[in-house]
């Protein structure tokens, strides 16, 4: 943002020089009548430019200044607003000055009152002398006095809309204030662009240009998440868009819809049922708060767009749960567009948020759907155009210039015939004749001629009913005579861009970013000099380590000669655009050019919004199944996932936010790849059974580069939560690798790192242990004892080991870490401090809390001078020590100190978790947990309570009820709830949370402590025999995770309640530190 003294400095400076013109010119008016005009005119024009300074002086001091965080840098063009308006303020400061000194010379330098008429000759005469540049300078003055005017109603729509968010302002309020702006920001521009006409001012422009700028965001809306924007070229349909607007938009009466509005529109594809959507939507972008897009061609898909409305939103984590349940509390009218439900597994109800405030509008070509819309006919039934209609459509799509001749109409009128006037093939006919593959008297030859290639395609797929069939043959014959165009070129640009939309036609069809290809040709050169540092790295750790026994040297000849011959033959099936040219490097404007020749024919289409392109659905399908041969859908479907692999670039080589982000993009497409891939696989061996002489069948040969493709697959996977997914993936490369290179191979190690975190994220910490276990030892015996890899390995371990309940083995597997990272990193260096914390860890659960306690303060007062306060390993280790001051706190001498402190700590942590990470993420939810077990130990049951239902909705919503997280929320909810003496809701509370671990994680160390608290609500209700039966699934619980004659199994198997207190130091939350300790290794 701008200086904000400059600016308020230059706004006082400014009215100072306006006040004392101001007081000269009022004595200046006395003189001769012929001056006097001037004067009056000039004085006029002072006050305005008085005015308007003021209220940009008003508007900075109460909105922006000293409050940088109002608004974010550059936010919607802020920055640049400011920083203009200061550049103006200067000059119209500077030429008031000239103004000035011209008039002290014209009137007079001692006064300004006219003594005689003498003197008013005088002054007029000196006036005739200096009228050019008094001219002049009042004209610069009149400029500057409109941009000023300009510049502030372009911060004030600008303000306005940022802080629509926060204010208490109902949005039928801030939509009318935004809206009067903009007629005013309009006026100002069209007279601002008339004064530039005859204007030299580049001061003047500049305003001009960013003025311009705001007008599209002169809007109520905030999120306009819709994929692309109606072509140009939209026709007709106005009657539709009227039976939209009239069932959805609220009445210009009504600030408050009381119920969910929907409406279906169903029909053929390609009638242009999605095409009315985006223009309802960019006409009524200002009747909503919000516009989202579903993409429902699958229910992944679905899910996915949902997640990306929780991305927009900051939500965290972004889930389809935490989107609708944001929509649904939403207090501003939003409109959700559910694209393409043709083939959902799950009721399409499940992807519409409640709410409202909500309009929902759903395409489909399933007729049945229509019954999910309001009661009466809420719904359209989409077929062709009409004759005038369909005709206009092809003749502006064709660019034939208007207007029209009876020759061309009647052309026009017999193509849309042909074409059952259906949009998207008469848009595709229109490109084939503009871009010259065919003419206007010459198209309906062309089409005929591939009417009966398209029909013997489609009847190898198999038809659908004769309607639908007859519709979509005619849109692929359209469709293939531009395809053919393109084969008919032989250019270098048309066979590029004919092998992109085949690598199109894999991913999914829409949001496909040029960032997939600009990053798949460059990275392999990173991914190479990032190997040869890994190699070198192993060459030199290999240095003091014993020689290879020669059983060891034929084994590892032989691994290298077997990837060696599985290499043999295989070529690389990228395209040839996205290869480096014999210089070595890409030539990114031979990719722009084969877009565009894409682009120009309408078979993909360009946001300029997300630099993104998209298919429609129907060409999407077309281009993938084209080819006569399955053999060649195998290549283009590998020449994709390719593709895809490349672009993706793994930790550490690609860690930032913006990596983050671009991955999670790429996950409908990766899905998508994936399935095509399985569906072809899945035809070649069908068709491998229908031969009488079976040939035989090739599978795809797992080598190191499908490895790396499972790999990085599987992180996109592992990065959206999909975990089971990831695991599939992995499991596969892990099993080839183990078995051709073993686990004593840095490839097989980092693979089961990554397969360790897999396992522990879904629960199955014997897994993770085991393949922990055999990681440690091969790194121990690759590398030493001592390397950093193998202590990194050791923590971790300790990490499962302890989260598992097998405390003192964990604390051997800590110190061994802390004790190898002091002598290689010293004692404060993060890694070392990290496996320090861990000890304090296990010290607290064997009951020595001032050891660990001592401890934790330590870490974290190390980590902050570290890491900086708010850095999270900080935070965490900051959780840590207000939870050892819980612990130590009952029964102790020192719990008047300890609480407060651990209140005033837990407090902060979650505060910093709230300005950093947003109050729905995870971790700061369980901060948040932290805090209401503390305020309930100290008293505070009903506040504990309070906070405790707050977070559980949030989780509910955005974790789901089972998760681990929500789990640990309801068991100290229900331990609340006893310390407050409800023990049939605690009982109730706390039966479910149990039966649930039963049946998700069974034997799960926080199954143990919820069991402990209703073994208390058992003695307390007198209900003996559930009491028992509790104990002893206790007692077998801790027998099966190792945690029997534990010192802490007495607190357990303690029955009293302390109300009010944390009792007896019940804090065995199993995965409490877990959570906590995931986010760290």
């Amino acid at each position: 943002m701008a200086d904000p003294f400059s600016i308020v400095a230059g706004t006082v400076g400014l009215l100072d020089v306006c006040f004392r013109i101001g007081n000269y010119l009022y004595d200046a008016k006395k003189g001769a009548n012929r001056v006097d005009e001037g004067i009056e005119a000039l004085s006029h024009q002072i006050e305005a430019i008085q005015s308007v300074t003021r209220s940009i002086k008003n508007v900075f001091d109460n909105d922006l200044a000293y409050t940088p965080d109002t608004l974010p840098n550059n936010f919607n063009g802020i920055q640049s607003l400011w920083a203009e308006v200061a550049e103006n303020v200067t000059s119209c400061q500077a030429t008031l000055a000239e103004l000035f000194a011209l008039l002290k010379l014209i009137v007079g330098k001692e006064h300004a009152t006219v003594l005689s008429k003498l003197d008013g000759l005088r002054r007029y005469l000196r006036k005739q002398a200096k009228e050019d540049e008094f001219g002049a300078l009042r004209h610069r003055l009149s400029d500057y006095h409109h941009a000023l005017q300009t510049l502030l109603t372009s911060v004030n729509i600008v303000i306005t809309k940022n802080v629509q968010s926060t204010s208490d302002r109902s949005f039928a309020q801030i939509s009318e204030e935004i809206r009067h702006f903009r007629l005013s920001l309009e006026s100002q521009i069209a007279s601002l662009r008339t004064s530039n006409t005859s204007s030299a001012n580049a001061t003047l422009r500049r305003t001009l240009e960013l003025a311009e700028a705001v007008i599209p965001v002169a809007s109520p809306n905030l999120y306009f998440q819709v994929p692309q924007s109606a072509r140009s070229i939209f026709t007709g349909r106005r009657s539709e868009l009227a039976r939209l607007a009239g069932s959805l938009l609220p009445p210009k009466s009504s600030h408050r819809p009381h119920l969910q509005k929907r409406f279906v529109i169903f029909g053929l594809g390609g009638s242009g049922k999605t095409e009315l959507c985006r223009k309802f939507a960019q006409e009524n972008r200002h009747c909503f708060w919000g516009i989202f897009w579903i993409d429902a061609s699958s229910d992944d898909s679905a899910t996915q767009s949902l997640v990306r409305v929780a991305r927009a939103a900051n939500i965290e984590p972004p889930t389809e749960f935490s989107a609708k349940g944001w929509l649904a509390n939403a207090s501003s009218p939003w409109l959700l567009v559910i694209d393409s439900a043709d083939n959902l597994r799950e009721p399409i109800e499940r992807y519409i948020p409640e709410g409202e405030m909500g309009c929902v509008i759903v395409t489909t070509r399933d007729p049945a759907l229509r019954t999910i819309g309001m009661p009466g006919r809420n719904y359209l039934h989409f077929t062709e155009l009409n004759d005038e209609e369909a005709n206009d459509l092809l003749l502006r799509a064709a660019d034939e210039p208007a207007p029209y001749t009876s020759t061309v109409r009647h052309l026009a009128s017999e193509i849309t015939k042909k074409l059952g006037c259906l949009p998207l093939a008469l848009v595709h006919a229109g490109k084939a004749i503009v871009t010259g593959i065919c003419r206007m008297h010459d198209y309906l030859t062309s089409f005929d001629d591939h009417w009966d290639r398209v029909r013997a395609i489609r009847s190898r797929r198999g038809s659908s009913a004769q309607v639908q069939e007859d519709a979509y043959t005619i849109i692929y014959s359209t469709y293939e005579i531009t395809y053919r165009g393109l084969v008919t070129r032989m250019t270098p640009a048309s066979e590029d861009a004919l092998d992109l939309l085949k690598v199109f036609s894999f991913f999914h069809h829409e949001n496909i970013r040029i960032e997939i290809f600009l990053q798949a040709a460059i990275n392999p050169e990173a991914e190479r000099n990032q190997q040869a540092k890994e190699t070198e790295h192993e060459r030199l750790s290999h240095v003091d380590m014993r020689p290879k026994y020669w059983t060891e040297s034929l084994v590892s000849m032989g691994r290298r000669c077997y990837l060696f011959l599985v290499q043999l033959g295989v070529r690389s099936v990228l395209p040839p655009v996205l290869r480096s040219a014999d210089s070595g490097r890409f030539d990114k404007y031979r990719l722009q050019t084969a877009l565009q020749e894409l682009s120009q024919m309408s078979l993909i289409t360009h946001s300029l919004a997300s630099d993104s392109y998209s298919m429609h659905p129907l060409i999407h399908t077309w281009v993938r199944e084209r080819p006569e041969s399955i053999a060649e859908q195998a290549v283009w479907c590998q020449a994709a996932a390719t593709t895809l692999a490349h672009s993706i670039l793994l930790p550490p080589l690609a860690n930032t936010e913006a990596d983050e982000d671009f991955r999670r993009d790429l996950l409908p497409h990766v899905d998508h790849v994936r399935k095509c891939g399985g569906t072809i696989q899945n035809r070649i061996a069908s068709n491998q059974k229908r031969r009488r002489r079976p040939w035989p069948l090739l599978r795809p040969q797992m080598d190191r580069s499908r490895i790396l493709e499972s790999a990085k697959f599987a992180f996109i996977y592992a990065q959206c939560g999909l975990w089971h997914d990831a695991e599939i993936l992995l499991t596969i490369g892990f099993d080839y690798l183990s078995k051709v290179n073993g686990m004593q191979d840095p490839t097989t190690i980092r693979v089961s790192l990554f397969l360790i975190v897999i396992y522990r994220q879904l629960d199955k910490l014997q897994d993770a242990a085991a393949l922990q276990g055999r990681v440690l030892e091969a790194c121990i015996a690759l590398w030493g004892e001592d390397d950093l890899h193998s202590l990194e390995v050791t923590d971790a371990l300790g990490v499962i080991r302890w989260q598992q309940g097998r405390f003192r083995e964990a604390g051997t597997l800590h110190e061994r870490a802390f004790k190898g990272f002091a002598k290689v990193k010293g004692l404060h260096d993060p890694d070392t401090l990290r496996a320090k914390g861990n000890i304090g860890r296990i010290l607290a659960k064997n009951c020595k809390y001032d050891e660990a306690t001592k401890i934790h303060l330590e870490t974290a007062t190390e980590l902050t001078q570290l890491l900086g306060p708010s850095h999270q390993d900080t935070l965490s280790a900051m959780d840590d020590l207000a939870m050892s001051y819980l612990e130590r706190s009952s029964g102790s001498a020192t719990a008047g100190e300890d609480l407060p402190r651990a209140h005033t700590i837990i407090l902060d942590v979650v505060e910093r978790r709230k300005k950093k990470l947003g109050k729905d993420h995870p971790l700061t939810l369980w901060a948040i947990a932290n805090l209401a077990r503390v305020e309930n130990a100290r008293g505070l049951c009903n506040e504990a309570e309070s906070r405790f239902r707050a977070a559980l909705s949030v989780a509910e919503r955005n974790l789901g009820p089972t998760h681990i997280g929500t789990l640990y929320g309801k068991t100290y909810l229900g331990y609340v709830l006893l310390c407050q003496e409800r023990y049939s809701e605690a009982e109730r509370l706390l039966v479910w949370v149990v039966k649930t671990f039963q049946e998700s994680r069974r034997n799960h160390p926080d199954q143990v402590v919820t069991m402990s608290f209703l073994l208390k609500c058992y003695v307390a209700l007198g209900q003996d025999g559930d009491a028992a039966k509790t104990r002893e699934s206790m007692e077998q619980s801790l027998e099966a995770i190792g945690g029997s004659g534990h010192p802490r199994e007495k607190v357990l198997f303690d029955v009293r309640i302390k109300n009010g207190k944390e009792d007896d130091n019940l804090t065995e939350d199993g995965h409490g530190g877990g959570a906590t300790q995931t986010s760290r290794n």
